[in-house]
């Protein structure tokens, strides 16, 4: 083999190695949570999430009144009427611990509070 194949061999895979390295990291699974919200209260208290995972957050509004779902920091307030489903996309950045409201006047202090734990 002369040496102007060997090299031409070497820039090749040099090349497709260079390629396979550039490529993007599969995407992970979205996370699938449900929350309920009923008449002042929320059904579970505590969420847990991965930093850069992607969260499919299913809210029902099982009561008889409005409530308005946030994540302070995460998720905007967006207001859920009776019987109704409301899907939350997010993608949680940074580790930490994020507190979860219904936002209507009087229901946080009532009870309707929660905690989302971002892990790494």
């Amino acid at each position: 083999m002369s040496i102007k194949r060997i090299i031409l061999c070497l820039l090749c895979l040099t090349g497709l190695l260079l390629a396979a390295c550039g490529k993007d990291a599969p995407a992970q699974t979205p996370l699938e949570i449900k929350l309920l919200a009923q008449d002042i209260k929320f059904d579970v208290k505590t969420l847990t999430a991965k930093v850069d995972q992607p969260v499919k957050l299913t809210y029902i509004n099982q009561g008889s009144i409005d409530h308005a779902f946030k994540i302070e920091g995460i998720v905007d307030e967006s207001k859920v009427k009776p019987g109704q489903t409301h899907l939350f996309e997010f993608t949680p950045t940074k580790v930490g611990q994020f507190k979860f409201v219904c936002a209507m006047p009087g229901h946080e202090p009532a009870g309707m509070v929660g905690l989302l734990i971002v892990e790494p």
